[in-house]
C-alpha cells in the first residue's frame, strides 16, 4: 500500500515538473499598467512612435503634441509600450504626461535695439529651445573674415561677449544645439561657450 502511494506521489511530482518546463521562456508578462497619457514634447513637435523601446528602432508613426494615447506598460527603462488607436508601439516616457497639456506656445526672442544690440535679447527664451545632443567632436574653423580664428561667445548672439578665439583646426565637443545657427561647445580647456554654425566643420 505504501509503495503504491509513494509511486503515485512520484508520478504527480514528475507531471508538475514537466508542466513547469512547458511554459514558454519567451512568454511576456501581462502589462503592469493601463492609463491614458498625452504627447508632450517640449518643443511642440509630434512624438515619435517606434517599433521597439529604443532610438535605434524605426519610427512607425507620430502623435501630435497634446494628443491622447493609451499606455499599456511602462517598461521602467525610459520607454513605454503604448496603443495609439489599435496600433502598438513604443515612446519615451520623458515625452508624455498624464495631464493634458495646454496649447503649445513657442518662445519668442525680442529683437535687439540699435542703441544696445544685446540689452533686449531674451537669452532665457533662447536657452529654452536648446536641444541637448549626444556629445560629439567637431573641428572649429575660421571664416573668410575671422583672421584664421573661430569665435566662442558667452551667449548665442554675434553681439554677445567674446569668450575666446581659437585657432582654426581646434577640436571642440558639441553638447547642445540652439536653432539652426548656434551650438553650445566645450573647448579642450574645459571652457564652455557658443559658436556659430559657420565656424563648425563636422
Amino acid at each position: 500500500m505504501n509503495k503504491r502511494i509513494l509511486s503515485l506521489v512520484a508520478v504527480m511530482a514528475l507531471m508538475m515538473t514537466m508542466f513547469a518546463f512547458a511554459t514558454p521562456a519567451f512568454a511576456r508578462s501581462a502589462p503592469t499598467s493601463n492609463y491614458y497619457a498625452y504627447s508632450f514634447c517640449s518643443n511642440g513637435k509630434a512624438l515619435n512612435v517606434r517599433s521597439g523601446p529604443g532610438k535605434e528602432y524605426d519610427v512607425i508613426g507620430k502623435i501630435p503634441y497634446g494628443e491622447q494615447l493609451m499606455v499599456s506598460e511602462n517598461l521602467g527603462n525610459g520607454w513605454a509600450e503604448i496603443y495609439w488607436g489599435s496600433v502598438p508601439g513604443f515612446v519615451m516616457t520623458s515625452l508624455i504626461t498624464d495631464q493634458q497639456p495646454g496649447p503649445y506656445v513657442a518662445p519668442t526672442v525680442p529683437a535687439a535695439t540699435s542703441d544696445n544690440p544685446t540689452a533686449d535679447v531674451n537669452y532665457n527664451a533662447l536657452f529654452q529651445i536648446a536641444k541637448q545632443v549626444e556629445p560629439y567632436t567637431v573641428t572649429l574653423v575660421a571664416t573668410a573674415n575671422s583672421k584664421n580664428l573661430a569665435n566662442i561667445r558667452w551667449a548665442p548672439d554675434k553681439k554677445s561677449t567674446l569668450l575666446d578665439s581659437v585657432v582654426s583646426g581646434t577640436e571642440g565637443t558639441i553638447i547642445a544645439q540652439l536653432g539652426k545657427n548656434w551650438y553650445q561647445v566645450q573647448l579642450p580647456s574645459g571652457a564652455v561657450g557658443f559658436v556659430n554654425t559657420a565656424y563648425v566643420q563636422k
